[in-house]
């Protein structure tokens, strides 16, 4: 199997695991360099890396199948950031207050939606001024129950979005444009 994927990746996959190089014109990488997991059994700040990712792959996967319509990518970042920072859903539902303003940055989440789309769970239109994502198929993991609680509390908090008129839902599309920074 040959995977077509630019110089670029290569060199973003390269910086985060260890002996893996991009010499010019000729790639020679072992699995891990190409995002397969090690097998050596031993913990390392990759592996963590890499749950981080499969929660991000997860994630995406839950809500663009849960909206069951195609999703912007504003409304995908939105809802993601939603679901991995628990005490901004807690803030903006009024359940208490944040301590502080803080922005909530997604780390290789172009990679992980790269990677959905040529495995094939993905589709990602770019014909548009944003890009909108739609999943290849059902979704059919099983969703833990702490998962849930947080796919229902941020489909609340996007309701109350649309209230304010940042989340705009069609039949076939859902887009938002959210202010996920609170006191």
């Amino acid at each position: 199997m040959k995977f077509e994927m630019s110089r670029e990746w290569y060199e973003w996959a390269a910086k985060f695991e260890d002996g893996c190089e991009v010499g010019a014109g000729v790639l020679a990488m072992d699995a891990s360099c190409a995002g397969f997991p090690k097998s050596n059994g031993v913990s390392s700040p990759q592996q963590a890396s890499q749950s981080d990712q499969d929660r991000l792959r997860f994630y995406i996967q839950l809500l663009i199948g849960d909206w069951g319509k195609v999703v912007t990518r504003a409304a995908l970042d939105g809802g993601l950031i939603l679901m991995l920072d628990d005490d901004l859903r807690a803030a903006l539902l009024g359940r208490r207050t944040r301590s502080r303003k803080s922005r909530v940055e997604i780390e290789g989440l172009d990679y992980v939606l790269q990677e959905l789309q040529m495995g094939g769970r993905i589709q990602i239109d770019n014909g548009h001024i944003q890009q909108r994502l739609t999943l290849v198929g059902p979704f059919r993991e099983p969703v833990s129950s702490v998962d849930q609680r947080r796919l229902h509390e941020m489909k609340q908090v996007f309701e109350n979005q649309r209230q304010l008129g940042r989340v705009v839902e069609t039949e076939e599309v859902l887009d938002a444009h959210l202010e996920l920074v609170s006191a």
